[in-house]
């Protein structure tokens, strides 16, 4: 009898142990995913919105010189001065997430601070599970079996480049 207890123990302990390493591995490596994921999308949809136009020209999107433009009062009207579109990166930015981010998994994004001119981002990503362990097991979708574990990234971004003398 008291050999089958400890058996029964080791195995009740060897069973939790594997579920403790199965959710803690499954935030950890969703907490990686999630920041390199960040991180490779805002750079790309930077370059993406980019402002060829100003580059080369020295004037806004919209056709006007930097005196009448609001928007790119900071920036100098020169040629070769970096500027990207608010609205280009946004829509570039969401378009790559919604491509390669997990299918199962609650996300929001916040776009907490686009400056057009010098290129500066501040991107927050929050993801949650949709479904918990406990609900998959009893095959229940109440409330009460939500995990409440939401995974935040915030990264800052400038975009910088190298200036030809």
């Amino acid at each position: 009898m008291k050999a089958s207890v400890w058996g029964f123990l080791f195995l009740t302990l060897g069973i939790l142990g594997i579920v403790m390493i199965n959710f803690f591995g499954n935030l950890t490596v969703s907490n990686e995913q999630n920041y390199y994921l960040l991180k490779e999308i805002t750079e790309a949809a930077m370059i993406d919105a980019v402002d060829y136009h100003a580059y080369r020209e020295g004037i806004g999107y919209d056709g006007v010189t930097n005196e009448t433009d609001p928007d790119s009062m900071h920036c100098s009207g020169e040629k070769g001065t970096i500027r990207i579109i608010k609205e280009k990166f946004v829509e570039s930015f969401t378009r790559r997430f919604a491509a390669s981010a997990e299918r199962n998994k609650n996300y929001k994004i916040s776009f907490d601070d686009i400056d057009e001119c010098p290129p500066k981002v501040t991107v927050t990503v929050i993801s949650g599970e949709s479904r918990s362990l406990f609900a998959n097991a009893t095959g229940s979708d109440k409330e009460i079996y939500k995990s409440e574990a939401n995974i935040v990234n915030k990264l800052s971004a400038i975009l910088e480049s190298k200036k030809e003398e």
